[in-house]
């Protein structure tokens, strides 16, 4: 009997002729170098290109004919170099992601682009991006380190989860250089009729870096979400620019921007949200149609947050007002930022924003800021309540868990028109305490620049 180690099947020694070891080493290595081939990949990587051509159900590299392709987006990703271009022929192309750590049709798990040369994905006409059986449509990890891709003139319609996912980072890993320009978030869901597609979020973002959402040659979109916002971005590790883009019918917020201290440190990085039109947000069933501000600055970003030139309108379509609790009037409201008695915010600018309820509408102050260290409302900002609240509200009491931390310092311009009021730690303020609040280089503005207060 032979010992074995506990748990061992015993193991027997036997001498076999040298031409049989030989035979089998060149057994072994025919093994290994087939390996690959079962595994369905190619024994090597094919070569990067810079010039990529799709259609829905096909991708040529200009070489030879086009090739049958099941997730042409994806298998061009794979290909592509730095600093090359994919086109996408009209027409509807699957879901797909990037940066998983598997080999699968549906997945680059690519490097992308560099700084100085993005891989572009370019529409060339009419191009959705549908969802598959997924929650996500265009799903982005880290698992493989990659950044720097442009897509332009894309309809990404919503899965059940998000348009796009950018997966929660690690301590060491971002979203570095993604940039969604000419793009839209279609989230197919109709609220006056609760019929469509049970969309969550447009974008769902943690942990970006030089990351862009603007309309360029024309306006972008991002409407009818059916439960939540249309931007969610998380811990921003730098800057963040939402532009041109218009939003209406969405479950929750526009953008909210927040920093959870379990999920990473501060954020950082200049927020700018710049020349956005925003209409009937907040009205998801599910919140009671009262999903929150259609702006929102959650907490804990230490850098710079500008919201400017935007416009918001609630209550103008007469079909949603019946989008509300009994007895509670339509709509919530256009701007809010606070720190839930956590980390304040670095500084908040509000510049040339256009935010009016219509009249019996609104259950909040229009803006309501509290929780951050530096607040500049500057320019000719206009808030216009419905009547039933103020129209600017700075460090509000605590009430109905909106705790805060109140700001350290504010600046209101003379120019900004406040129909309704103005409202400061609970109490509405007179002509002579808004006067304490101008700019230092205001300090000296006659006494019709000071700020207009109709309607109150």
């Amino acid at each position: 009997m032979i010992d074995a180690p506990l748990g061992h099947a015993p193991m027997l020694h036997v001498s076999l002729p040298a031409f049989v070891l030989a035979v089998l080493a060149v057994l072994v290595q025919l093994e290994r170098r087939d390996e690959p081939r079962r595994g369905g990949s190619p024994q090597q990587a094919p070569q990067k290109v810079t010039s990529i051509r799709c259609t829905p159900s096909t991708i040529s590299t200009g070489v030879g004919a086009p090739q049958p392709a099941k997730n042409p987006i994806a298998q061009a990703l794979q290909r592509c170099a730095p600093g090359g271009l994919i086109e996408l022929a009209p027409g509807d192309y699957p879901s797909f992601g990037v940066g998983f750590a598997k080999n699968a049709e549906w997945n680059a798990n690519t490097s992308g682009g560099t700084r100085t040369m993005p891989i572009v994905v370019r529409a060339l006409g009419e191009v959705r991006v549908l969802p598959g059986s997924g929650g996500d449509t265009i799903a982005i990890t880290q698992q493989v380190r990659c950044g720097f891709i442009t897509f332009e003139g894309l309809t990404i319609v919503c899965g059940y989860r998000a348009g796009v996912m950018f997966y929660k980072c690690g301590e060491n890993e971002l979203h570095e250089g993604f940039r969604f320009l000419d793009c839209n978030l279609e989230g197919g869901f109709d609220h006056l009729t609760g019929q469509g597609a049970n969309s969550k979020w447009g974008m769902w973002g943690h942990s970006l870096k030089d990351f862009e959402f603007r309309g360029v040659r024309r306006r972008s979109y991002v409407r009818n979400t059916r439960h939540e916002h249309g931007f969610y971005l998380q811990n921003a590790r730098g800057d963040i620019t939402i532009e041109n883009v218009d939003a209406s019918r969405l479950g929750r917020t526009f953008v909210q921007f927040v920093a959870r201290a379990d999920w990473g440190p501060p954020g950082v990085g200049t927020i700018l949200v710049r020349n956005c039109t925003v209409e009937d947000v907040g009205i998801a069933r599910g919140d009671d149609y009262k999903g929150g501000s259609a702006f929102t600055l959650g907490g804990r970003h230490s850098g710079v947050a500008i919201f400017e030139n935007n416009r918001f309108r609630a209550g103008f379509d007469q079909r949603l007002k019946s989008l509300t609790r009994e007895g509670v009037p339509y709509g919530s409201g256009a701007f809010v930022a606070w720190d839930a008695r956590g980390e304040r915010n670095g500084t908040l600018i509000l510049d040339g924003n256009d935010f009016e309820f219509a009249a019996g509408c609104g259950d909040r102050a229009v803006v309501s800021i509290s929780g951050c260290k530096d607040v500049r409302i500057r320019g000719k900002n206009r808030f216009v309540s419905g009547g039933k609240t103020v129209a600017l509200e700075l460090d509000p009491p605590p009430g109905n868990g909106s705790a805060s931390n109140p700001n350290l310092a504010v600046e209101l311009s003379p120019d900004t028109l406040c129909k309704g009021g103005v409202r400061i730690a609970g109490t509405m303020a007179d002509s002579e305490r808004l006067a304490e609040l101008a700019p230092k280089s205001d300090d000296k503005a006659k006494p019709d620049d000071k700020p207009k207060e109709g309607g109150r």
